[in-house]
């Protein structure tokens, strides 16, 4: 379990870093205005929103990872940390932006 705890903090970084740059002006923003056109469902997990690019992103990454010993509250949990770290590199990030 330790080593999947970094698997998820390294996702969550990853998947707060591309929703970031996907900013105006910024290097994915291309990415963005093309996903902006889809339905919301769509949308929002492919990075349109920081908490479901993360949670889909690791929830996935669980599936392949633990396809033969597959728990539930694993399944459950990762996601949801995943989530709460990226919370909280948001809760920074909006902070260190308004310094």
């Amino acid at each position: 379990m330790p080593n999947m705890i970094l698997e998820i903090i390294k996702i969550s970084i990853i998947c707060y870093v591309f929703y970031i740059l996907g900013e105006s002006g910024m290097i994915f923003n291309f990415w963005q205005r093309w996903i902006e056109k889809l339905p919301q469902w769509l949308y929002k997990p492919l990075g349109g929103c920081y908490k479901c690019l993360t949670g889909q992103a690791i929830l996935h990454t669980y599936w392949i990872t633990h396809l033969h010993n597959y728990n539930v509250i694993d399944q459950l949990f990762y996601p949801s940390f995943g989530i709460l770290i990226t919370i909280i590199l948001n809760y920074f990030y909006e902070k260190s932006e308004k310094n």
